[in-house]
């Protein structure tokens, strides 16, 4: 959708750690010299005049996600569709090829997956140029459903590998493909991105053009938290966002609106941005590598601040280079300027940047006439004149907003903005606050308090976490922990690190700096209870967080 269009609501102004799909391999059959005959399966034409038509209204309405592809509903498994070849030692193999004439992409919700251990299932164009897998056992989950991401082309096969000792054990049943006519992944032969139909608009920047020196270094780490979400035909955005433990659990944060489909059908690709940044022009963004999985469970879903935090049934590879982003859960702060990084119309990443601070604006939203929302502020709306940097669109919606200190305060639910040629036309738009989402009742599924904050220690605030704070983490030893009288903090770096220990309510009641080897830190003088310690390497900007208890 256009996000969700707001102008009549208006009143007052227990997951288990998986593996990831990666591109290694390529299909048994490819190096076959012999395989069984197989006629396509052909789909029913689009009409694709029919479809914009609709994109023209639904684009506009509120509580939809935004469609790049027309869904059709099959029934194909591997004993009622396809062709089966046995290999000489005993290995099987199964493949089914689909057509579906016009598509610029193809992708494939499974509602039955279910894979032994050495089970492969490939993804290809019928020219090979375009593969996806293997995705394996390792993505099989409590559902038994699987989405997976886009292939290139609209003549595509599925290849199910089955070794001997484990045959007749497999379950695969696709039930959705999904036709892409206004999808982003093709490129011209030049590898420049092609704009097609509904493509993000001329004033969008690249999420690496510069949005300031003063926020520039935190989108460096925060461009890395976000990602893209395939939702069989309709795309979104979202982030990786952190918790207490600072333990890399891959909680994932977006709107309630993306809601097509079970989270377990849903993919998600990070670290597509531009190498050539194109910054509120017209030259086309080229394309680079991304990295991608599948699968995710519902973990905390409110209507009424239009919030989802999901957990992702896959693991994050430290050679991703992700970050989980921080956030401020703060009642009373408000943001000196607003940032956003998202995927528009599902392009590649960008970023929009507003100068102003956003309103604490009141809606009916979602039937609760007394919803507290962030509102980026148009021309006559209260202040400022939209976004001064980039735009948002269709696609990006449930994308975060951060604040001056690179900290989430909430995720797109909706609004008027929009690209008018390379400038945008000045209008609106509305987030959910991250305060509203933290507790907004007593239950674990409709508050992200449960889930980010397990042992209900949290200040108003949480740093961002990464791969490289992790790095810098096995270069550190703090003990003992819980500490009556002093805690030892034992590094093996040769750069000086800069400290703060703080309360719960975030108070710092001590800061100073730990040189190399061997530092004490007294707790001796303070009251029992939970204090953080933030340590920062001053020669790289790695920090961690650790929650230090008191207990004398």
């Amino acid at each position: 959708m256009k996000k969700i269009t707001l102008l009549f609501a208006l009143l007052l102004l227990g997951v288990t750690t998986h593996a990831q799909v990666t591109n290694e391999g390529e299909p048994v059959s490819w190096d076959l010299n012999t395989r069984s005959a197989l006629n396509p399966v052909v789909l029913e034409g689009i009409d694709l005049k029919a479809l914009q038509a609709e994109d023209a209204v639904n684009d506009k309405m509120s509580g939809r996600p935004w469609r790049f592809g027309y869904e059709y509903s099959v029934d194909l498994g591997l004993e009622t569709a396809g062709v089966w070849d046995e290999l000489p030692n005993g290995d099987g193999i199964w493949r089914i090829n689909l057509v579906s004439e016009g598509a610029k992409t193809l992708n494939f919700v499974f509602d039955r997956y279910d894979l032994p251990p050495g089970a492969k299932v490939y993804l290809y164009s019928d020219d090979r140029t375009s593969l996806l897998g293997a995705y394996t056992d390792n993505l099989n989950n409590a559902e038994k459903m699987l989405g997976t991401w886009l292939v290139d082309g609209d003549n595509i096969w599925i290849e199910y590998y089955e070794p001997k000792a484990v045959r007749g054990q497999g379950e695969l049943n696709l039930a959705k493909v999904v036709h892409g006519y206004r999808s982003k992944s093709q490129l011209f032969s030049d590898g420049v991105q092609a704009k097609g139909l509904n493509d993000s608009g001329n004033c969008n920047h690249d999420v690496d053009c510069p949005v300031g020196a003063d926020w520039d270094p935190f989108k460096e780490d925060l461009k890395r938290s976000v990602a893209l979400q395939i939702m069989g035909g309709f795309v979104c955005s979202g982030a990786l966002i952190n918790n207490t433990n600072n333990d890399k659990t891959p909680y994932f944060l977006t709107a309630n609106h993306c809601d097509a489909g079970s989270p377990a059908t849903w993919s998600f690709r990070f670290n597509w941005r531009s190498p050539d940044p194109s910054c509120g022009t017209t030259t086309p963004s080229t394309s680079s590598a991304f990295n991608t999985t599948s699968g995710a469970v519902n973990r905390a879903i409110n209507s009424e601040s239009d919030v989802r935090l999901v957990e992702l049934n896959s693991a994050i590879p430290d050679s991703w280079n992700l970050v989980w982003a921080g956030w401020n859960r703060s009642t009373t702060a408000i943001p000196n300027y607003s940032v956003g990084i998202h995927h528009p119309s599902g392009d590649i990443m960008k970023v929009c940047r507003d100068n102003n601070s956003p309103s604490r604006a009141i809606y009916n939203f979602n039937g609760n006439p007394s919803t507290e929302m962030w509102r980026i502020n148009g021309v006559g709306g209260g202040g400022g004149g939209g976004w001064e940097i980039g735009v948002t669109e269709g696609g990006s919606s449930g994308s975060p907003l951060f604040d001056q200190n690179g900290l989430i305060v909430g995720q797109l639910a909706g609004g008027t903005a929009a690209c008018s040629g390379t400038s945008d036309n000045s209008g609106f738009d509305i987030y959910g606050r991250f305060d509203v989402s933290w507790d907004f009742g007593s239950s674990a599924s409709n508050s992200v308090r449960f889930w980010l904050d397990p042992d209900g220690t949290a200040g108003d605030t949480l740093e961002t976490l990464s791969t490289t704070d992790f790095q810098f983490e096995s270069n550190l030893s703090i003990f003992p922990n819980p500490a009556n009288s002093l805690v030892n903090v034992v590094h093996f770096g040769s750069s000086d690190l800069e400290y703060e220990l703080y309360t719960i309510l975030g108070q710092v009641v001590e800061r100073g700096s730990f040189g190399a080897v061997n530092n004490e830190l007294n707790v001796s003088g303070l009251q029992n209870g939970v204090y953080f310690l933030k340590i920062v390497d001053d020669e790289n900007g790695a920090s961690l967080t650790k929650k230090i208890v008191v207990r004398h």
